[in-house]
């Protein structure tokens, strides 16, 4: 093949990978949930989804595509540590307090609702924090890497951070679907709209956080302490006395309030007061004295 017909290729497929990237993440989890109803064992197909989910077949993208800059990019300029203290706090502690918040209006107005079969004594609940932080976040990190750190910033090139954010939080919820149908992946009696109505302003919070530090390392934080609440509050119908939804609705207004709060405050262009940083997955540069974000090893440019 000619050097000419090699950079057409080249040029078609990264015009072509975010396609690519959503459709292999697809059919990956589509493939693990065969592989549940196959063997009936959760964790062989959880052990799939995570050694090839979002974040490998990110990782393997780039390195076909790009090449060594881009998997310096992906994988060690986004793990920055070096944001302001308020954004760590944002990253691991808003969505407990959401849950928190849900939790204490719940009791306030309808009464307590926890399982009985659940003990949320201090003697019962020390040893389970560690176990549970680990699980979600090795699933935490098989995830973000793909989509807040591959599929996020590419969608920004060509969409604002409120459009590529209800793009992402769209295909993210709907890559769940298949666990749904399996009956795993998606909290249990719930509805799949209802999983559907978190993970859309979820999606907005965590390119919120993410584009106001360029780190990957947030989004990582949001999403664990998200799935680690789940696990340590009465969310989900199985957590609670009732088995309903009465305490998730109420997370849900709590959650929809402050997103569109910060969307009006913020801006719907950025998700942040000033231009995205640089190292959200993007070189910055000057043309013309007009700031362009360029994605490293792509030609496509938008300007601000």
């Amino acid at each position: 093949m000619s050097a000419s017909n090699v950079a057409v290729a080249t040029g078609l497929i990264r015009r072509m990978e975010l396609p690519i990237f959503f459709f292999a993440v697809g059919v990956i989890m589509s493939g693990a949930m065969v592989l549940l109803a196959a063997t009936g064992d959760e964790n062989f197909a959880l052990i799939g989804v995570v050694l090839l989910g979002p974040s490998v077949t990110a990782v393997l993208l780039t390195a076909l595509i790009i090449g060594r800059t881009g998997l310096r990019q992906l994988l060690v300029k986004q793990m920055t540590f070096r944001f302001g203290v308020r954004w760590y706090l944002i990253a691991f502690l808003l969505i407990p307090a959401f849950a928190s918040i849900a939790v204490g209006l719940r009791t306030l107005f309808g009464g307590s609702d926890v399982a009985p079969d659940i003990d949320y004594s201090l003697s019962a609940v020390l040893p389970e924090i560690a176990p549970i932080l680990i699980v979600t976040l090795i699933i935490s990190l098989a995830e973000e890497f793909g989509w807040r750190g591959y599929a996020l910033p590419r969608l920004q090139l060509r969409l604002n951070a409120l459009q590529a954010s209800l793009v992402l939080g769209a295909l993210w919820g709907l890559w769940h679907f298949p666990g749904f149908l399996a009956g795993t992946g998606v909290p249990e009696d719930m509805p799949f709209y209802v999983f559907m109505l978190w993970v859309v302003p979820a999606t907005v919070l965590i390119t919120w956080v993410y584009n106001n530090t360029g780190s990957v390392v947030t989004a990582i934080g949001m999403h664990t302490a998200a799935n680690f609440s789940f696990n340590a509050f009465p969310l989900l119908p199985q957590m609670t006395g009732t088995g309903g939804l009465a305490t998730f609705w109420i997370f849900l207004g709590v959650l929809w309030a402050t997103t569109i709060a910060i969307v009006i405050v913020f801006g719907p262009t950025h998700l942040s007061r000033s231009q995205p940083r640089a190292t959200i997955g993007v070189s910055a540069d000057k043309q013309n004295g007009t700031g362009c974000e360029r994605l490293v090893g792509h030609d496509r440019c938008r300007v601000q």
